[in-house]
């Protein structure tokens, strides 16, 4: 979680606010987070066995969505393990930006 924490104040320059805004949704899910440390280190998504979440991988949502980077992604698999309709939605729509 340190790794995580450290990568938004860091190199993202998030306020304290933002982190803990990120953080409190991936906190519930050590998977989730032991991947995006994997990532916040290689800038690469794992591709021997990765977490799979309805059918997605981290790799597949970042293909279907390239503007978004691992935290994004990887908050999207929160978003896929915690509201699956909604999150399947929201790939259907191509994920639509506000």
């Amino acid at each position: 979680m340190e790794a995580i924490k450290n990568y938004l104040i860091n190199v993202r320059k998030q306020k304290p606010e933002a982190v803990a805004k990120i953080m409190a949704p991936l906190e519930r899910h050590k998977d989730i987070c032991a991947e995006l440390e994997l990532w916040i280190e290689s800038h690469e998504y794992p591709t021997g066995i990765p977490l799979t979440i309805e059918g997605y991988t981290a790799e597949a949502i970042s293909q279907l969505a390239p503007f978004m980077d691992g935290v994004g992604v990887y908050n999207f698999m929160v978003t896929l393990r915690e509201r699956p309709d909604n999150a399947k939605r929201i790939i259907a729509e191509g994920f639509p930006r506000k």
